[in-house]
This record gives C-alpha cells, sequence and structure tokens, in this order.
C-alpha cells in the first residue's frame, strides 16, 4: 500500500534526529488515510483506527516486516491483538528518558507522542522550580520536570492506575519522590485544595483531556467548556515569575483568548508536534503555550 511505505519513507532517521525510539510513523489523513495510526513504541508496533480500518492489517503487516505488531481497531475485543504470549509492555527512550509503555489493551499507550517538543521544553526550564503537573496521566511532563532539576513535582490525576503508572516512570529514571508527588484528585478541586493552604506554583502544566472525560473521584470534565476555568484557576496558584503551560489538541479552542481573560499576556513560548505528526488540511494540531505569571 504506496501512502504507508510512504509514510514510513518519510521518517527515516527521525528517531535518531529528535533523540526517541517512539515514533508516530502514519498519521491517520495526514499520511493519506482517515483513522489509520500507526507508532513505532520500542522496537514494536502498533496500529490503530476504527472498525473500518481493519481492512488494512495485512498492508500494515507488510510494511513492518518481522517486527512485533500490536493493533487495535475499535474497542471490539475481537479486533485487537498481537503477538502470541506477549503482554505488548514495553520501555520507550525519550531524550534519555524511559517511559513505560502498554500496547495492549487500553486505547492509550501511556506516552502522548505529539507533546514530545512541549516535554523537552519543560525539562530546560525547571530548575529549581516547584511543578504542578495537571491531568498527569503517568506523569511524563512530571518526570521530564524532575529530570530537569525541579524543586518539586506534584503530579494530580483522579485514576489511581494512572498514578501508580506514573510512580513506576520515575523510578525507572532514578527521580526521587515522596507523598505529595502523586496526588489523586480532580485537577480543578486541587487547585481549589492549593489556593486555600496559600501553596503557589512556579510552574504549571495543564494538559486536559481532548474528549469529555471524569470518573468517581473527578467532576467530568470538557475542555471546550472548562479551559477557561481551568486557566483561571492555575493562575490563582501561581507564583510571581512562574509560568503556565497549556497544551490544546481542539481546533475550536483559542487559548490566547482564554488566557487574556485570566490575566495572562502574550505567550513567551509556542511549540506544536514533531515531524513525525501532519495535521489534517484545516486542523492546527496539538498547540502548546506558554504565559509567563501576570
Amino acid at each position: 500500500m504506496a501512502p504507508l511505505w510512504a509514510a514510513f519513507a518519510r521518517r527515516q532517521g527521525l528517531a535518531h534526529r529528535l533523540g526517541t525510539d517512539a515514533l508516530r510513523m502514519f498519521d491517520s489523513v495526514g499520511d493519506g488515510v482517515e483513522r489509520l495510526v500507526i507508532e513505532q513504541l520500542g522496537g514494536a508496533f502498533r496500529a490503530t483506527g476504527g472498525p473500518e480500518e481493519v481492512i488494512y492489517l495485512p498492508a500494515v503487516r507488510e510494511v513492518v516486516g518481522a517486527a512485533p505488531l500490536f493493533w487495535r481497531f475499535g474497542g471490539d475485543p475481537a479486533l485487537s491483538g498481537g503477538p502470541p504470549n506477549d503482554d505488548g509492555r514495553r520501555e520507550v527512550v525519550e531524550g534519555g528518558l524511559r517511559f513505560g509503555v502498554e500496547l495492549l489493551p487500553n486505547r492509550n499507550t501511556g506516552i502522548f507522542l505529539d507533546a514530545r517538543a512541549a516535554r523537552a521544553w519543560v525539562r530546560a526550564h525547571t530548575d529549581g522550580r516547584r511543578v504542578l503537573n495537571l491531568f498527569a496521566y503517568t506523569g511524563a511532563f512530571g518526570v521530564a520536570a524532575a529530570a530537569g532539576g525541579a524543586r518539586s513535582t506534584v503530579n494530580v490525576d483522579p485514576v489511581p492506575g494512572a498514578l501508580a503508572r506514573a510512580e513506576a516512570n520515575y523510578l525507572r529514571n532514578g527521580l526521587r519522590f515522596d507523598g505529595r508527588t502523586f496526588w489523586r484528585a480532580d485537577a480543578l478541586e486541587a487547585m481549589k485544595r492549593a489556593g486555600r493552604a496559600g501553596a503557589r506554583f512556579d510552574a504549571i502544566v495543564l494538559d486536559p483531556p481532548p474528549v469529555a472525560t471524569g470518573g468517581r473521584r473527578g467532576a467530568r470534565v470538557d475542555v471546550t467548556l472548562d479551559l477557561g476555568r481551568l486557566i483561571r484557576a492555575a493562575v490563582g496558584v501561581l507564583a510571581p515569575g512562574g509560568w503556565l503551560l497549556v497544551l490544546v489538541a481542539h481546533r475550536a479552542l483559542q487559548p490566547d483568548l482564554l488566557a487574556a481573560e485570566a490575566g495572562l499576556g502574550a505567550p513567551i513560548w509556542t511549540g506544536t508536534s514533531d515531524d513525525d505528526f501532519v495535521p489534517a488540511p484545516g486542523s492546527p494540531g496539538l498547540r502548546a503555550v506558554v504565559y509567563g505569571a501576570p
């Protein structure tokens, strides 16, 4: 299948240049097939898409060759699989840091590759800072901050399994943590409690999920409705001289307008995904924007 071979050819040498063994090798409509995504994670590959995209599985097998291949097309377990007797657990490297990933059975592997450039920026700008990582998931931004010399990191997520994986990522990188490093809580409630306690942070990462989500321990968050409220709450616990990183993948949102409403000025840094991502026509892809404290 020509689009697959062309996409893999365009990414030759990219892993070395970006300093990682985890890449988006085929990026859906941007590479020519709507909803089909292929990622290389360590020495293995993972293909995902809707149920209709399962027809491309033989072509994916051909392009990845002898490498282990996992797949998940829709939510039907019959359309998911991988090599026999392989649980899909791997470790990937990004800028010398190690992260655990799970290629089966969940929709997300444990690391969002489109935020790679933003993690590198965080690592380079957190020395000596107190860092609050909201919607932490498996703690990748917290790991980057701690590796960059952060004075402390607090990773907030309502899902205990995600925080357990975050702790494992700290351990595999030899990073120190204590009872305050992993906080099982809803992001808004965590910021309210921090504000009432007078806590302030020198750096805040705000990376809300692109689709509405919530659990028993967390209020439902819909980024299209709640991003402004989240930004205002973050400003309330941001220390003088600090910065706020906002990541948005939803094309309808304008983080600059919402940040201005919260009293934040012009961005001090903007970024997007690396060259292994190909945004669809008319889509901005991931936007990462850093604002200084008002």
